[in-house]
């Protein structure tokens, strides 16, 4: 296995997942976690980069689903570390402070990426879910 398999962690990260496994055991928790990062997220200018909302955005509809009930076919090990990565999103001092312009969540689209291409089948898994949702609803 070479090193783009197996990237190394970002720096910090593992603080964050060890909160977020705690955070886990409380849906309440993981909504409340859910609804400000989208907030954030909706209002951040600076998260241009399409890819990088959109793998935030499938983090926190994972986040949402799960602490709802309506979607449990994910790992324990996946489920710690998207909340790691939208937690260390949604908390403005981390490596690099969100309030530095231009640089503040260069370091969350990094966490962000990370995470996602770590848990990419299960998310892919998910959104698939989703899908087949939206379609018997609609």
């Amino acid at each position: 296995m070479s090193n783009s398999d197996n990237p190394v962690a970002p720096r910090n990260f593992a603080r964050y997942r060890t909160r977020a496994a705690v955070l886990v055991r409380s849906p309440e928790e993981i909504k409340t976690l859910a609804v400000r990062a989208a907030r954030k997220a909706a209002s951040s200018s600076s998260l241009k980069l399409e890819t990088v909302r959109a793998e935030l955005s499938s983090l926190i509809a994972l986040l949402k689903a799960y602490a709802n009930g309506s979607y449990r076919e994910i790992s324990s090990r996946t489920l710690i570390a998207v909340a790691a990565a939208v937690l260390y999103f949604v908390v403005p001092l981390d490596l690099v402070p969100d309030f530095i312009l231009g640089f503040g969540l260069v370091d969350d689209a990094a966490v962000i990426g990370y995470v996602f291409n770590m848990v990419r089948k299960e998310v892919e898994q998910f959104l698939e879910w989703q899908r087949n949702q939206a379609e018997e609803a609609g």
